[in-house]
């Protein structure tokens, strides 16, 4: 048994895809017997630290000042560090980057002597970067890179985007590529393939902002009804495009073929995904470092749609022909043509999907990733010792 201790940005009922990957990730340490726990901030400000046991897990949650460029400030994220290092003096600390909060652990000599593992969802800088992130990155990248310096191990998430990362560039002899997961569920029945007249059923799952390229979509739902092809598009996700979103369905003529959801529970997303026929994620930049949606997707057997965004893992996961179509990012027409590609030939729905599932459950489930991880805890606490 180990003593894992988690380090990550937030945490349920927060939804993301890496939040999602921890949860999955530290239930399967818990049921290999592993003592986990977790530090995470606050996803509002001016709630007090709290300690809570989610699913056999020791979650502890940081106060936060603000958020500033996207990030939760914790400024009494030392002082808790340092009380818990010390209380369960665990075995490995897991920080998932990027986590500003992650730096502290960089002026503590308790954190020091224990085994580092970074795993990288993701680099700070897109192709198109907010200005202001793009302005302190000079000023993070000091941490950041004395931060890889000191870890014992970087799990990077695709072979594609460990090649394409700068930030990763110096430290690729640390890295070793391990996918995300997540936990399978009991499978239902495949959903029947329908009728050539019945409308073709899009999902499209994420936060709604400008990196995923819901443009795109909705320009290829508009080429789509302009052929007189029968589409409906359903979007889940909530964001600060939400508006300008609702606002050009209503201008394009689109309101009745395009469906907007947000806030569901995860019943109710894996319910979207089963009445579904092709998953969309058409993410025009490598901030979409991998695309946990699309293991959901592929755990519920369904094809998916995806764009080939270079250094990003999504057209990796996703294995064109094969499990799903991969099209030109930032092109609508390409999207329009993959969709009309599944209208036209309804079973590719089917052999698609059964496809994705037999690659989820070769490649992507939750104990699998869990097993390769725990064999480099072993690794890194081993080297340590020498």
């Amino acid at each position: 048994m180990k003593s894992i201790f988690h380090i990550g940005k937030y945490y349920s009922p927060f939804k993301g895809g890496i939040e999602n990957f921890m949860q999955h990730l530290m239930v399967s340490q818990c049921k290999s017997r592993h003592r986990v726990m977790a530090m995470v901030h606050h996803h509002q400000p001016g709630l007090p630290f709290s300690q809570s046991e989610e699913e056999g897990i020791q979650i502890l949650r940081l106060p936060i000042l603000t958020k500033l460029v996207f990030v939760p400030l914790a400024l009494t994220a030392r002082r808790y560090f340092r009380q818990y290092i010390i209380q369960e003096s665990p075995d490995v600390l897991h920080l998932h980057m990027p986590n500003v909060s992650c730096f502290w652990l960089l002026f503590l000599s308790e954190a020091k002597r224990i085994p580092w593992v970074i795993h990288w969802h993701s680099d700070v800088l897109g192709a198109a970067p907010d200005w202001k992130v793009k302005f302190l990155y000079p000023l993070y990248r000091i941490f950041e890179k004395a931060l890889l310096r000191r870890a014992n191990a970087i799990i990077v998430t695709s072979p594609a985007y460990l090649e394409s990362s700068s930030a990763l560039a110096d430290f690729t002899h640390k890295c070793v590529v391990i996918p995300l997961g997540i936990e399978d569920l009991p499978t239902s029945a495949p959903k029947p393939v329908r009728q050539q007249d019945a409308p073709l059923k899009l999902l499209c799952i994420g936060r709604l902002t400008y990196y995923k390229g819901h443009d795109y979509l909705l320009s290829a739902i508009k080429t789509l009804q302009a052929q007189g092809r029968a589409v409906h598009l359903t979007l889940v996700g909530s964001g600060e495009l939400a508006a300008s979103i609702k606002s050009r369905l209503n201008k394009d003529g689109l309101a009745d073929i395009v469906t907007m959801k947000s806030e569901l529970s995860d019943q109710q997303v894996a319910s979207e995904l089963y009445e579904c026929d092709v998953l969309c994620l058409p993410s025009i930049e490598r901030t979409e470092a991998f695309g946990v949606v699309l293991l959901e997707a592929m755990r519920a057997a369904k094809p998916c749609i995806v764009t080939d965004v270079p250094g990003s893992g999504m057209s990796w996961v996703v294995q064109h022909g094969k499990t799903g179509l991969v099209v030109k990012a930032a092109d609508a027409n390409s999207l329009a043509n993959a969709i009309a590609e599944f209208d036209l030939n309804r079973e590719m729905l089917f052999t698609m999907g059964k496809t994705g599932r037999a690659r989820y459950v070769s490649y992507f489930t939750v104990d699998r990733v869990a097993s390769e991880i725990d064999g480099l805890y072993e690794r890194v606490a081993f080297e340590s010792r020498q």
